[in-house]
């Protein structure tokens, strides 16, 4: 599929999606009657495809090299439209008194350029040439019917092998292998990444080598191997350069940050993550690949607790939607941003993105639809309607997700602690978890624990998670291990340190746009007053928390300051 041949043999399968928009923007001024048209200039192209003009200006330099053209200055974007006709890599101009015949897979091509999907589907539909029945496949998975979209592609692969070409078949397995995996059809993603393994391997210098790196790449992340990741990344990253794949750049960078986050790297980490993104929002990616950008960089936000970092770039790419070519979030990118909109109390915006991903990830990506189940269990948890956060966590659960540290808030709401602290106890023997990923256990772990009275316990916690904070070094992992901390002293009788630790919480969980844990932080610290004798001042703190609790809509959490408050002291 992205052979680079000779320039005098030279095919649309030759060139990047993005080389080939490039050269139909070019060449458009020619299609018409104007018989002294001359080509698009670097501005019209850049206006056309809404990038910039560096960006156009480094694909023409790939083109002049892939096509063989040697002339220089404006001569050579002269020539280069020429060659580009020539070869039939765009339609070729009607003559003079001639109407164009009408070709639908051409018209579906521009329109999977414009991302314009379904219309795309449609118009390539009766598409025979396996880069075409490629595109149509990616129209149909990004239109949401993805069953056609599997069937499609394997139609391109057995096109591509007959046509002997095995570096396309084995990309198209490599998309076959992701595509299957998110649906937890192990056994035919195991059989697709066999098979492009088998075409690829012989090949690591191809383009398509690259893409094989990523489905491995996602492999290692998954079970935790960052040494692993690491090294695929960079051998992504360098493929894209050396054969002028933007996608392949910018998923290498995002993994390489991935994996600076992960140990420990922030700086680093956010500036790799953020050179990726900035190349997903100006429209230089495909569609795929500025997925899974976004994708990861919002793991990696949420990961570290970094809500506000997630959320500036959600909303970048929520006005970006025309060039990075989602308009709007497909289910998976959806589901992150459900995540987010529950830490930043936007709950019924919430409830409402988040049945919508469900129902785009439905029969596709189940982990996804895994971690937006347990983002409802959050929400209607915080709401205090515990029968149906249970009912979204045992869903999750039922897909694969550890719903634990919200189920053990559910037990723990209904007063069953003992269940709720087994729970947590058990979730935390677990060695696969890293520093990070504990994060959450923990923190469920110091409500169980409170309500204990264990302040043994709570100190464990609070130390592991001033750890981990010192380690990755973001505002909410302060805040959670603040929080610990100022709880565990409540907890022992120690209310002058609690109370410094819990304003400081405060503070911090509204640096990080995180309300609901703001409130409660102002909640434990007027205990922490109440103990010093502080009455006034405790009660003080206790309203500005129910405020807190009933702007967002926490029910539950009203009722029982209301107790607190028309309790004798």
């Amino acid at each position: 599929m992205f052979e680079v041949s000779r320039p005098d043999t030279a095919s649309r399968g030759d060139l990047t999606r993005r080389e080939r928009d490039v050269l139909t923007a070019l060449c458009r001024p020619l299609l018409g009657d104007d018989v002294i048209a001359q080509p698009a200039s670097v501005k019209q192209i850049a206006a056309e495809l809404v990038v910039t003009d560096a960006a156009v200006k480094q694909h023409l330099l790939h083109l002049y090299d892939k096509l063989g053209i040697e002339e220089s200055g404006e001569r050579r974007r002269v020539a280069l439209a020429r060659r580009a006709l020539q070869l039939g890599l765009v339609d070729a101009p009607a003559r003079s008194g001639e109407r164009r015949s009408i070709d639908p897979v051409a018209d579906g091509r521009e329109a999977f350029a414009r991302h314009e999907w379904e219309r795309a589907a449609r118009l390539l539909a009766e598409a025979q040439a396996p880069d075409d029945l490629v595109l149509l496949g990616e129209a149909l998975l990004w239109s949401n019917q993805h069953e056609q979209s599997f069937r499609v592609k394997e139609r391109a692969y057995q096109t591509y092998l007959r046509a002997g070409d095995k570096r396309g078949a084995g990309f198209v397995a490599v998309l076959l292998t992701v595509h299957n995996a998110v649906r937890l059809d192990m056994a035919v993603a195991s059989g697709w990444l066999a098979k492009a393994q088998n075409l690829l391997d012989g090949e690591p210098d191809c383009r398509e080598y690259g893409y094989l790196s990523l489905v491995r790449a996602m492999l290692k992340e998954r079970a935790g191997d960052w040494d692993g990741v690491l090294e695929l990344a960079e051998n992504m990253r360098e493929l894209g350069r050396r054969h002028g794949d933007a996608d392949l750049e910018a998923l290498g960078l995002v993994f390489e940050g991935l994996v600076a986050t992960r140990r420990g790297s922030l700086a680093e980490g956010q500036r790799l993550l953020d050179e990726a993104m900035a190349s997903a929002i100006g429209g230089e990616l495909g569609v795929f690949a500025t997925g899974v950008v976004y994708c990861r960089m919002m793991v990696a936000c949420l990961a570290l607790h970094d809500y506000r970092r997630a959320g500036e770039w959600t909303e970048v790419v929520e006005r970006c939607g025309h060039t990075t070519g989602h308009g709007g979030f497909p289910g998976d990118c959806r589901t992150h941003r459900t995540v987010l909109l529950v830490k930043r109390g936007a709950w019924a915006d919430c409830e409402r993105e988040a049945l919508l991903a469900i129902e785009e990830t439905d029969t596709f990506d189940l982990p996804h639809k895994g971690a937006v189940a347990c983002a409802l269990g959050d929400v209607f948890l915080r709401l205090g309607d515990l029968d149906v956060a249970e009912t979204w966590f045992v869903r999750a659960h039922e897909i694969g997700v550890d719903p634990r540290p919200g189920l053990s808030l559910v037990q723990l709401a209904r007063g069953n602690v003992t269940a709720a602290s087994a729970s947590l106890e058990d979730a935390l023997t677990d060695e696969g978890l890293d520093s990070l990923a504990r994060v959450p256990f923990l923190a469920a772990g110091v409500e169980v624990n409170y309500v204990r009275g264990d302040s043994e316990a709570l100190r464990a916690v609070a130390t592991e998670l001033e750890e981990t904070a010192r380690t990755f070094g973001t505002t909410a992992l302060a805040a959670h291990a603040a929080y610990a901390r100022g709880t565990a002293e409540v907890a022992g009788g120690n209310p002058a340190e609690a109370a410094h630790s819990l304003k400081q919480a405060h503070q911090l969980w509204l640096e990080g746009e995180v309300p609901y844990e703001a409130a409660r932080a102002r909640e434990m610290l007027a205990e922490s007053l109440l103990q010093c004798g502080k009455v006034d001042a405790s009660t003080l703190e206790l309203r500005a928390a129910r405020s807190a609790f009933t702007q967002l809509g926490a029910h539950l959490d009203v009722e029982r300051i209301d107790r607190r408050l028309a309790a004798p002291v």
